[in-house]
């Protein structure tokens, strides 16, 4: 299937760099100097027309200027007249086999007259001369993924994200090669049994991405009727009763997770940080001290601990425990919920230098969620580890009444 993809800014791909070589070749010869800059300075500013007749100008006065050729077929590329820019580029190529950048846009314009196969060929060269360059690796997966190869696009697309991981091009293209790839295996997976337990895992775990809550709870259940034992379940299961509001339902299917699987750490973490919220913190910090026993790399169950502790008026250890959630990641909104409960307990013991310092850290950290919030799009996706309820700042105003 044939994919729309973003066609990246070409007009400074390499621009500065063939102005300069194109301006030392032409040295003696200052009409294809001014071309040159001119046809810059259109491509720039998006005349391609211009450019074409800069660039064809300076092909005519300096016939053997490979990067001559490399301009003018990019402009061409631009302006729609993919034949001409193929011409232009494969001159370019002949003239400098090396030439970096020709055959990435030879591919792509062998892309856009649906050669894929062709396109591969010369985008893999430019793989070999630029082996750092994010686009050749990108653009090979995008073929391959308009071949109906989203298996063999895998590899080049992860190769461009490990080079550029916030090229959104990249991101878009990658993710939608593990996406077909993903929905072919479903696929399979539905033909050789529309009912089995897996079938209702996935669609559970769709609907649970989809924000589908009691769809997703009715799968789960199907599925842990046909497979009691299955680790991991139960806790989703109990993710989605607690996104539902179904209390009552969640600490105890937490707790059938860890008979399944005693060292489930997540599971673990969030029945402990459950009952802590809800107001048994005794069993909940059991709970969060065999987890950090477990793995210490569960920061925010110190957190939770945290807050246990200073429910049960253990001030000194919630403090610790408080410090030890912020130093985990000092800028991140557990902090800033830490930093909070932490100026809570400061003043619960008079120290009020230290709790006064401790809401001023809680109120920058609050302030910079604020523009952070305002700059990214909403998250769609939660991390396996991320609580169903965690709101930093619904937890503050709570504390507040």
């Amino acid at each position: 299937m044939r994919l729309l993809v973003v066609t990246f800014a070409i007009a400074g791909f390499l621009g500065e760099s063939c102005v300069a070589a194109a301006l030392t070749q032409a040295a003696g010869n200052e009409a294809a100097r001014a071309a040159m800059q001119q046809g810059s300075e259109a491509m720039t500013a998006g005349n391609f027309d211009a450019a074409i007749a800069a660039y064809t100008h300076v092909t005519q006065s300096l016939p053997d200027f490979a990067e001559g050729y490399f301009n003018l077929g990019l402009a061409l590329q631009q302006a729609g007249k993919l034949d001409e820019s193929r011409t232009a580029l494969e001159h370019a190529l002949r003239l400098k086999p090396g030439l970096r950048g020709a055959n990435l846009f030879l591919g792509v314009v062998l892309y856009r007259q649906n050669h894929f196969k062709d396109a591969e060929t010369y985008l893999l060269r430019e793989t070999h001369i630029d082996p750092r360059g994010a686009k050749a690796y990108m653009w090979l997966g995008v073929c391959r993924l308009a071949e109906d190869d989203p298996q063999g696009a895998i590899a080049p697309l992860d190769k461009a994200f490990a080079l550029d991981p916030s090229d959104v091009d990249v991101l878009y293209h990658r993710g939608r090669a593990y996406f077909l790839v993903a929905n072919s295996s479903y696929d399979a997976m539905f033909k050789l049994d529309r009912d089995s337990m897996r079938v209702h895992q996935v669609l559970a775990e769709a609907n649970a991405q989809a924000y589908r809550t009691q769809e997703a709870i009715s799968e789960f259940e199907l599925a842990i009727k046909m497979a009691p034992r299955q680790p991991g379940l139960h806790e989703e299961l109990a993710d989605q009763y607690w996104i539902a509001g179904q209390m009552d339902k969640v600490a105890d299917t937490y707790r059938e997770e860890l008979r399944i699987d005693p060292h489930a750490v997540s599971a673990m973490y969030k029945v402990g940080s459950f009952l802590v919220w809800t107001g048994d913190p005794t069993q909940g910090i059991v709970f969060l001290r065999s987890v950090l026993r477990e793995d210490a790399s569960f920061a925010d169950a110190h957190y939770y601990l945290g807050d246990g502790l200073a429910e049960t008026d253990h001030d000194q250890e919630a403090i610790h425990e408080f410090e030890l959630a912020i130093k985990a990641d000092p800028s991140s909104d557990r902090a800033m919920s830490a930093y909070y409960k932490l100026s809570q307990e400061y003043r619960k013991l008079h120290r009020l230098p230290e709790a006064q310092a401790a809401l001023a850290s809680f109120q920058q950290l609050k302030a910079q969620r604020k523009v952070r919030q305002e700059q990214k799009s909403a998250q769609i996706v939660r991390k396996r580890t991320e609580l169903p309820v965690d709101d930093p700042e619904k937890a503050s105003m709570s504390a507040e009444k």
